[in-house]
């Protein structure tokens, strides 16, 4: 045979989701390289990548067949079958025409919606309905037709296949064959030409290709393991036969098939000839139009509604008053945004959004918006956004640009409670077959890569994980540029020892290896969504969503209205009803001052527990204290400023000095500060925002605000061929404005990088609000915001301890668990806060119901009379144990005779633990009084004898402090009434440089010392059988990962025990992973450390063998030039061999920290003595090193 044109048309790419290997670049890439006239997809049972694939076919030349291996069954209601290929059979249709793409993307939805068992199944009557426009392949051995071959049912094949004949027609119906080296094969695809020659129905040849080139066979090899969650070395595991299943070239493919007729391959060509150019991407808007009306237009709506809007927003001044009203410039913003918006075609789109917006209203439901559409003063006047975009030079061009099409994106948070209930109202209004959740596409990172070919692989999953940790977690990170930025990474490489985990985690990283519904996303289109996009169904939760992403849904003119259910917004409503019931005191957030004094001074302590983005991390609250922000500008920042980006390039640090006047706020060329200070001023002279990456372009080139949206996106993207063109254009445009070509390259290359890492400022803005809301709240109204977050985390004991530990900080009492005051969550009682009984292990809403239910008729006296008034019904003896265990019961000791208590004292952990010792006797007792008292209410018995109430607490020995704190760690997850670790707080602060909080701010490598208790010891040996040890630390602040490896057991191993109180010594490097969820994606991984352990003492031998230097704290009323003098004198009568460090309490910079260069002390009862005489107590402590470089709430300066 020699033919040397041929068309691969069984094709499966990577969103055939970890089975096929074939990139759509590559598979794109290699029919153009090949000049092929055209290439098919046809992923399994979906059309997830059809847009992918067209776009990229458009940019190469090359002729894209859209299609699909669909599962074929006799009928997809049955539900009978036990396993994934019993459920249904292969069967690959191609879409000749528009008619058949549109009734393919039914076909496949229709698989989901309705014929969904193991697979997305269709079956005779749906392909007899909407068979138009398509061309059918048999399939491969696993088609139907293939399968009865093989099965020796010859006759049964045939009949299925002029079943299929009749319903698609003689010459939409092609015999697949393939030949892969499969004895299966061999046997059944001459068979198979039989068929075609008795019938006359054609036969053609294809590969089934899952990879690009046969060395691809064995990443192809680990996906697959990666799918069925198996290694390499199961020889049960799903895995294909041969490594023949890739892009042949025609002229192999031709000598594959050269014994079968010519017509098989010629076939391919003439199927691809009949297959149309089908155009998937449109510019056409399919939104569901605006119901209005009749003689109305949404333009005219719109306008209308804004009209009023600036009257409400801007009313005009009082008399004699100032500013106010709408100026000219407002005027024209407007008017430029509404032109925009009507060119566009989206007045509609904006009437839609404002629909649901009041609804929400009316309902009562809190909301805001985020996004770009922060930059939009229509939408401040429509009232979706509640703060003005001109004030903060924020720019409509950023969300709505006019010289590229792309649609609006406009993102609403709900409380999550009612988030649902807007949604189902825009379902209901728009109809469910109109509405449809949006995909989201899951893709392997280069960590989770590392990760999945490392199990494959069978290699120590505790390595594996410890080299994927080395990969920092940057959102679409590769692993090259991971090991420019690691240098361990590369070492690890180098070595040679995981070459196939690199080479195979390379081939992987970036592919599509699973579908998800997007988090937020609902698409609306104006008729059924069936006629424009495929659905599928998720399995886990059956809603019904589009198989194209929000990117995808763009290219087809189908916008993504985001639903998003924001726990912040619930919790400001609930510490507004707080305060109102509390103090009767109405906050209207919407009016309060952004120039409060307090709260930028609460802002700037550090206090940002429970704060919305502020409490993230240690690293965003020591940069937040450097900043001390003190206007709501500087405050927009910071979260912009606290990212990699200008972490890395000095941005950050270049912002803060010269905030703090350490730095001059300077331009890149003083001729052109008239034109930027306006632009970067507000944040002295650094750019940290696209916007001002937008406007720079505007000063300097003379760009409109679209072109520099385009010149930023290009930026962004490092498409080197646009930013080329830009370049030229803004040089160009420079030159018209006086400016030199020469400065302009450099301008142009100032602005570059920061284009790739400036922030949304329309975003920043908006969340910068809602933070700030809460800091007022927080400054204001501390009990009741505390009270507030901690009963929406009750759940959470991690976040309670958190917020418990920033109680103690801002002197706010947290009373214990109190069975006659307590309710489910936590409530304020004075200037205290009431902890909640829903916070307690074991404690339904069902028993803390129970318990308030019977207190209504009076206090609870007793164990026993607890019991006897609480049902037993609603309580168990687990949920009463816990309350014992957490103090729940220690208010009832003042019921109790005086001599009880006398003999008790004030000691919590007797009476808890005679409390327990009488709950089973207090528990019987109550079941028979509550057992005759309803036998009485049925049988009128009026004479039942009562069982004696007052009863004594048998003397038990008293649980000792550590008891205590166990029981109480057990049934609230962290200590309430103590903590083992607070009588060792000074040697803390003075012999650590980290805690569990800081440590994931420190960077590998960094040797940390640490403290705290030990727990979850676990011994175990290397493959080696050397001995190592893993175990929890657990300080005042959290737990952190520790691990001793055998190069330090010996010498550590002594001290290891649990709770055992250490000092620890060692290295911070990449610990365990914690994901979040199941998507492959490094945005949803938390990032852990683990500490690296070199040396651990007894906290108790710290001070003898770790003492380096001497820490005196100088109050502010000693920082003179008098007291200073004194100090020296007091250090110079005892020069010793200690460093010395001075802690300086300023008013204007926090701790300043000053190491006194050349003098050196002794430290003894004597030294302490005049040190404190002179300063006060607790001046003088020592420590472990010489300038603490991670402390928080200082700045180190060296004298």
């Amino acid at each position: 045979m020699n033919n040397t044109e041929f068309v691969h048309l069984h094709n499966h790419s990577e969103y055939s989701f970890l089975d096929g290997a074939c990139r759509i670049n590559d598979m794109i890439n290699w029919a153009s390289e090949t000049g092929a006239p055209a290439v098919a997809i046809t992923d399994h049972g979906g059309l997830f990548g059809v847009l992918d694939f067209y776009k990229a076919a458009k940019k190469k030349g090359v002729k894209p067949i859209f299609g699909c291996e669909v599962y074929f069954a006799g009928n997809r209601y049955n539900r009978d079958a036990k396993s994934k290929r019993e459920a249904a059979n292969h069967l690959i249709l191609l879409a000749e025409n528009k008619r058949g793409y549109k009734n393919l993307i039914k076909l496949i939805s229709f698989g989901y919606t309705e014929g969904f068992h193991y697979v997305p199944r269709i079956d005779h009557e749906l392909l007899a309905e909407y068979h138009e426009g398509l061309i059918a392949l048999t399939g491969c051995i696993k088609g139907r037709v293939a399968s009865l071959i093989g099965e020796n049912k010859y006759s049964e094949a045939k009949e299925h296949l002029q079943q299929l004949a009749e319903i698609m027609g003689q010459d939409n119906i092609y015999l697949e064959l393939s030949l892969h080296g499969i004895d299966e094969e061999a046997a059944i695809m001459p068979r198979m030409l039989d068929l075609s020659q008795e019938t006359g129905i054609p036969a053609v040849a294809t590969n089934d290709c899952h990879y690009i080139r046969q060395e691809d066979a064995r990443a192809h090899e680990v996906l697959l393991a990666v799918q069925t969650n198996k290694t390499l070395n199961d020889e049960n595991r799903l895995k294909f036969r041969t490594n023949e299943f890739y892009f042949k070239s025609p002229q192999q493919m031709c000598e594959l098939f050269k014994d079968y007729p010519v017509s098989v391959i010629r076939n391919t060509v003439e199927i691809a000839a009949r297959c149309d150019i089908i155009e998937l991407t449109s510019k056409e808007n399919i939104m569901p139009q605006f119901e209005l009306e009749a003689g109305q237009t949404a333009d005219e709506v719109l306008n209308r509604i804004c009209q009023e809007g600036l009257r409400k927003r801007f009313p005009p001044p009082l008399t004699g008053g100032a500013g106010g009203g709408v100026t000219p410039q407002i005027q024209q913003r407007l008017e430029q945004e509404l032109n925009i918006i009507q060119q566009m075609g989206y007045s509609g789109y904006f009437l839609i959004v404002l629909d649901y917006v009041q609804f929400a209203r009316e309902k009562g439901f809190s909301f805001t918006a985020r996004g770009s559409g922060g930059g939009s003063l229509v939408l401040y006047l429509l009232g979706i956004i509640n703060f003005d975009p001109m004030k903060y030079d924020l720019l409509f061009e950023r969300f709505l640009n006019p010289e590229r099409v792309s649609m609006p994106d406009i993102d609403m948070d709900f409380e999550p409670e009612h988030r649902d209930l807007v949604m189902d109202y825009v379902i209901k209004k728009y109809g469910g077959d109109s509405v449809a959740h949006v995909a989201a596409f899951s893709t392997l990172g280069a960590r989770s890569a590392i990760r999945r070919v490392g199990k494959t692989l069978d290699l120590p999953l505790s390595e594996v994980d410890r080299i994927a940790k080395f990969v920092p977690a940057i959102p679409n990170i590769t692993l090259d540029e991971a090991m420019e930025m690691v240098p361990q990474l590369k070492q690890i490489e180098e070595r040679g020892e995981y070459e196939e985990l690199f080479k195979l985690a390379r081939a992987l990283e970036g592919m599509t290896s699973h579908i998800t519904v997007h988090a937020s996303g609902i698409v609306l289109s104006s008729g059924p969504l069936i006629s424009h996009a495929p659905l599928f169904k998720d399995s886990k939760n059956e809603r019904v969503a589009t198989q194209f992403d929000k990117y995808m849904l763009e290219d087809i003119g189908m916008v993504k209205f985001d639903f998003l259910g924001q726990k912040t917004i619930a919790e400001i409503r609930a510490m507004i009803r707080l305060i109102k019931q509390n103090r009767n005191e109405a906050i209207d957030l919407d009016n309060i001052s952004f120039d409060d004094e307090a709260t930028y001074k609460l802002i700037g302590s550090g206090l940002l527990a429970g704060i919305f983005q502020l409490e993230k991390s240690s690293g965003m609250r020591n940069v937040i204290m450097q900043i001390k922000p003190n206007n709501f500008e500087e405050f927009i920042a910071i979260p912009s400023l606290y990212r990699p980006g200008p972490i890395e390039s000095g941005t950050m640090d270049s912002f803060i000095r010269r905030k703090l006047g350490l730095e001059p706020v300077e331009y890149p060329y003083p001729e052109l500060k008239p034109l930027l200070e306006p632009i970067l001023g507000k944040t002295y002279g650094v750019c940290i925002y696209q916007e001002q990456v937008m406007q720079m372009a505007q000063a300097i080139a003379g760009f409109t605000l679209g072109q520099a949206d385009l010149l930023r996106r290009a930026m962004s993207a490092k498409k080197l061929e646009d930013m080329q063109k830009y370049r030229e254009l803004f040089i160009q445009g420079a030159k018209g404005k006086g400016i030199s070509a020469e400065i302009a390259n450099k301008m142009f290359d100032i602005i570059e990088p920061f284009a790739g890492y400036g922030f949304n400022k329309s975003h920043g803005t908006a969340y910068a609000i809602l933070s700030y809301q809460m800091a007022y709240l927080k400054t204001h109204y501390p009990v009741e915001f505390m009270a507030t977050l901690m009963t929406s985390e009750s759940s959470d004991s991690e976040k309670i301890f958190t917020y418990l530990a920033e109680c103690r900080k801002m002197n706010i009492t947290v009373l214990p668990p109190d069975i006659n005051k307590s309710h489910a969550g936590f409530t304020v009682s004075g200037d205290s806060i009431q902890f909640g009984l829903a916070a307690v292990k074991n404690v339904s809403p069902d028993v803390v119901d129970a318990i308030v239910k019977a207190r209504g008729d009076g206090k609870f006296t007793s164990l026993y009379d607890f019991c006897e008034k609480v049902s037993l019904k609603g309580i168990n003896r687990r949920a009463i144990e816990s309350l014992i265990k957490v103090g729940a019961f220690d208010s009832l000791q003042e019921h109790e005779g005086e001599e009880a208590r006398g003999q008790r004292g004030e000691r919590a952990g007797k009476y808890r633990a005679q409390c327990l010792s009488a709950l089973d006797i207090a528990m019987k007792q109550a079941h028979k009084t509550q057992e005759r008292k309803a036998i009485g209410q049925l049988s009128l018995f009026d004479n039942v004898e009562e069982v004696p109430r007052k009863q004594e607490l048998p003397n038990v020995p008293e649980w000792s402090d550590s008891e205590l704190f166990a029981y109480e760690k057990e049934c609230l997850g962290f200590y309430l009434s103590g903590h083992p670790l607070s009588t060792y707080e000074d040697i803390i602060k003075y012999y650590t440089t980290a805690n569990s909080s800081t440590l994931s701010e420190c960077f590998y490598g960094t040797e940390m010392f640490m403290a705290g208790m030990i727990s979850s010891v676990r011994n175990t040996t290397t493959k080696k059988n050397d001995p190592m040890v893993f175990f929890t630390l657990e300080d005042l602040e959290g737990v952190t990962d520790a691990v001793v490896w055998p190069k330090y057991y010996e010498q550590c191993s002594k001290a290891i025990s649990a709770d055992a109180i250490v000092w620890v010594r060692g290295t911070v490097n990449p610990g365990r992973s914690r994901v979040n969820n199941a998507d492959d994606s490094e945005e949803h991984e938390e990032e852990e450390r683990q500490l690296e352990v070199a040396e651990i003492l007894p906290i108790s031998e710290v001070k003898d063998k770790q003492t380096f230097a001497v820490n005196i704290t100088i109050p502010q009323g000693k920082i003179n030039k008098a007291a200073m003098t004194s100090l020296k004198e007091i250090c110079q009568q005892y020069k010793g061999e200690y460093d010395l460090i001075l802690h300086l309490l300023t008013q204007t910079h926090g701790e300043v920290i000053l190491q006194a260069d050349n003098i050196k002390v002794s430290y003894n009862d004597n030294f302490v003595s005049q040190i404190e005489e002179f300063l006060g107590e607790n001046t003088a402590k020592t420590s472990n090193y010489s300038v603490r470089p991670n402390r928080q709430s200082q700045r180190v300066q060296y004298v």
